[in-house]
């Protein structure tokens, strides 16, 4: 994985604890942690820093939920995922988790691409559409099994069998109706996810529709209508939206500027990035910067 500099990369097991203000040093300093792990929502052994503002994470995450609720983003979207709901984020997406209901019970997992490299596991399916909605005998086998690899990663050496569970678990998931039943994405929303994933590694260097689409082997009108049948936006609108993202995670760092910033991202003007960040945002950047402050 390409390491991405602008948005907070959480690759290893420090920077996973860094979203925790609390956390069991045993349970959660396992040799295996950067590959694969699992815990329950409702578990004692952590608390999360709640809101977990956007950041990006090495690993392809799996969340679900049982009971109660929580609030999550993956891309440039927001969800909220609550009983019998599954959400993936896969390796490389931008994701957050705004809030998280007292009473919630489930199960989040997180694992890396080579712990599977045996296996074709191929988790863009999930970048339009990351959350589906289970049936409850769905729910009820994804759980068995869960709750046997939770059992099993108590040991290291469990590992390979963790492992056959797992790829279990991932088939069962695309197996589920709701997933079933909107499998077979068009060319139009193919498109959309390439430009999507495009997006992530390029955008602050390169803004222009033009760009996205040679990349993709289109013409900028054919990628624009595909990004407005499948979403509703035009490309230029995710353009935005991706550039507004990266300013907002990296404006949580005081240490950095607004020039900083601004030029971080690829904006050499100064002055222009303040009207592009207010037009969007509705804030001036100063004023952004401040709300943070006040919600610390």
């Amino acid at each position: 994985m390409k390491k991405l500099k602008n948005i907070p990369t959480l690759k290893d097991d420090d920077g996973f604890k860094i979203i925790m203000s609390y956390f069991d040093p045993k349970e959660y300093s396992k040799k295996n942690f950067l590959d694969f792990y699992i815990h329950g929502l409702s578990d004692d052994t952590y608390e999360l820093k709640m809101p977990l503002p956007p950041h990006r994470q090495t690993n392809h995450s799996i969340i679900l939920v049982t009971e109660g609720s929580i609030v999550a983003g993956a891309g440039f979207d927001h969800y909220t995922v609550d009983q019998n709901m599954i959400i993936v984020v896969p390796a490389g997406q931008i994701t957050s988790l705004s809030f998280m209901s007292e009473d919630i019970e489930g199960f989040y997992l997180h694992f890396s691409d080579n712990y599977l490299s045996h296996t074709k596991n191929d988790l863009s399916d999930w970048l339009i559409r990351p959350v589906i909605k289970l049936e409850k005998e769905d729910s009820e086998h994804l759980i068995v099994l869960l709750k046997r690899m939770q059992k099993l990663n108590e040991s290291e050496a469990n590992a390979d069998i963790i492992k056959f569970y797992l790829t279990t678990f991932l088939a069962e998931m695309t197996r589920s109706f709701d997933f079933r039943k909107r499998v077979n994405f068009s060319a139009h929303e193919r498109l959309v996810m390439e430009f999507k994933r495009l997006l992530n590694y390029h955008v602050t260097k390169n803004k222009s529709v033009g760009f996205y689409a040679s990349q993709l082997n289109v013409t900028p009108n054919h990628l624009n209508k595909s990004v407005k049948s499948t979403l509703d936006k035009s490309a230029s609108d995710l353009i935005n939206e991706m550039l507004i993202l990266e300013a907002k995670v990296l404006m949580q760092n005081n240490n950095m500027s607004i020039g900083e910033v601004a030029f971080e991202i690829g904006f050499e003007d100064v002055s222009y990035f303040g009207r592009f960040f207010k037009k969007h945002t509705g804030y001036a950047p100063t004023e952004y910067r401040k709300m943070i402050e006040l919600s610390e």
